[in-house]
C-alpha cells in the first residue's frame, strides 16, 4: 500500500511539470528604434597648420622713466601706483628756492648790463661826433667803439642767462609726456631729486605689444609682417599679432632672438601678462569633422556613423580645434558617413533619414 502511494505522488508531480513546460516563458520588452532626420557628412581630409608655440609677455609700446632735470627736494609727489594720468598732467614738483635765487641774480646782471650799454652808447655817440670834428684821435674813437660793442655783447649774454634761469623754473614742475598709468614710484616727497634718477615710471596701456624669445631655427623662418596667434592669460579668445621687430643679434646667454608683435586695440590687459605665441611653420593633412558631430556618452567622446541606415556610436580620439572643425586622430575612416545634427538623444540602432544641410535646424527641432 505504501508503494502505491509513492507511485501516485510521482505521477502527480510529473503531470504538474509537463503542464508547466507547456506554458511560454515571459520575455523582456524590446526597445523600438527611433527615427531621426539628420544631416549626413562624409569624413574627409582637412588641413591642419604646423605650429611652434613659445612663451612671451605683454609689453607697452610707450614706457617712460620720469626724472628731474634739476637738483632739489621733491615736493607734491601725489600720484600713486596704478593711477591713470593724462598727457600734460602734473606728476611732481621740485623745490624752486635755488632756481628763483638764480633768476634774481640773472635779472640783476641783466639790469647792470643794460645800464652799462646805455652809458657806453652815450660815450660812443659823443666820441663819434668828436671824431667827425677831428677833436679826438682815431685810436681814442676805436677804443670807445670797442667798449660799446663789448657792452652790447654783455647785454646779450646777460639776457640769455636770464632766459635760461627762467626756463629752469619750468623744469620744477614735471608733467606726464603722454597719457598712461603709473606703474612704479621710486621716491617720496622730501627725497632729493637728481638729474638722471627716475622718480616715477608710466606706461601707455592703450598701445601694447607681445615680446618673446625664439630659437635660431624658428627665427630664420620669420619675416616682418608675418602673423601669429597670441593667447593671453585672462582673455577668452586668441588674438592675431603681427611681427614688427626681429632682433638679429642673439642673446649670448640663451642663444635666442627677440621678436615683437603688435596687438590690436585691447582693454583690461596689463603689461607683464603671460602670453603664448603660436607661429605657423607649415601644414599637414588630417581627418577633420564639424564640431556638431561630436557627442558625449558616459564621459566618452564619439561620433554616430550611419551603417545601412542605422546610427552606430564610434568612440573617437580628438585632436586640435580649428574654428568649428575638430581633428579626429582615431576612431573613423575616410569616407565614413557621420551624423551632424539631431544627435543629442540618438542611440545605437536608431534609424537615420538624411536631410539637406539647409534644413538641418528644422530637423533638429
Amino acid at each position: 500500500m505504501k508503494q502505491v502511494k509513492q507511485v501516485l505522488a510521482i505521477a502527480i508531480l510529473a503531470t504538474i511539470g509537463l503542464n508547466g513546460c507547456q506554458q511560454e516563458a515571459p520575455t523582456a520588452p524590446e526597445t523600438k528604434p527611433q527615427t531621426f532626420q539628420a544631416v549626413i557628412h562624409n569624413v574627409e581630409l582637412g588641413t591642419v597648420p604646423l605650429t611652434a608655440v613659445v612663451p612671451g609677455s605683454v609689453v607697452p609700446d610707450q614706457k617712460a622713466r620720469i626724472a628731474s632735470r634739476l637738483m632739489g627736494y621733491i615736493k607734491g609727489l601725489d600720484v600713486e601706483v596704478g593711477e591713470k594720468v593724462e598727457q600734460g598732467s602734473l606728476l611732481f614738483t621740485i623745490d624752486s628756492t635755488d632756481i628763483r635765487s638764480q633768476i634774481a641774480q640773472a635779472n640783476s646782471a641783466y639790469a647792470q648790463a643794460q645800464a652799462a650799454l646805455k652809458d657806453a652808447k652815450l660815450d660812443y655817440d659823443r666820441f663819434t661826433q668828436l671824431y667827425k670834428d677831428n677833436s679826438v684821435s682815431k685810436q681814442q674813437y676805436d677804443k670807445i667803439r670797442l667798449q660799446y660793442s663789448v657792452a652790447q655783447e654783455n647785454l646779450a649774454s646777460a639776457k640769455s642767462a636770464l632766459n635760461q634761469a627762467r626756463s629752469q623754473l619750468n623744469y620744477a614742475n614735471v608733467r606726464a609726456p603722454f597719457s598712461g598709468v603709473v606703474v612704479e614710484k621710486m621716491a617720496t616727497a622730501g627725497d632729493l631729486a637728481a638729474p638722471g634718477n627716475p622718480i616715477v615710471v608710466i606706461e601707455n596701456l592703450q598701445s601694447l605689444s607681445v615680446q618673446t624669445e625664439v630659437a635660431g631655427d624658428l627665427y630664420a623662418a620669420l619675416r616682418v609682417g608675418d602673423e601669429a596667434t597670441v593667447f593671453i592669460d585672462g582673455q577668452d579668445a586668441p588674438m592675431v599679432g603681427t611681427i614688427y621687430t626681429l632682433v638679429g643679434a642673439a642673446n649670448p646667454k640663451t642663444r635666442t632672438h627677440t621678436v615683437k608683435l603688435s596687438l590690436p586695440a585691447v582693454k583690461n590687459i596689463n603689461s607683464g601678462t603671460f602670453a603664448r605665441i603660436s607661429f605657423k611653420q607649415g601644414e599637414r593633412q588630417a581627418m577633420m569633422v564639424p564640431q556638431s558631430a561630436i557627442v558625449n556618452r558616459a564621459g566618452i567622446d564619439g561620433v554616430f556613423v550611419v551603417q545601412d541606415g542605422k546610427a552606430m556610436f564610434n568612440m573617437v580620439r580628438t585632436g586640435i580645434n580649428i574654428g568649428d572643425m575638430v581633428e579626429i586622430q582615431s576612431g573613423l575612416d575616410l569616407g565614413d558617413q557621420i551624423v551632424l545634427s539631431n544627435n543629442a538623444s540618438m542611440l545605437n540602432g536608431d534609424i537615420v533619414e538624411p536631410v539637406a544641410a539647409q534644413s538641418a535646424s528644422e530637423a533638429a527641432k
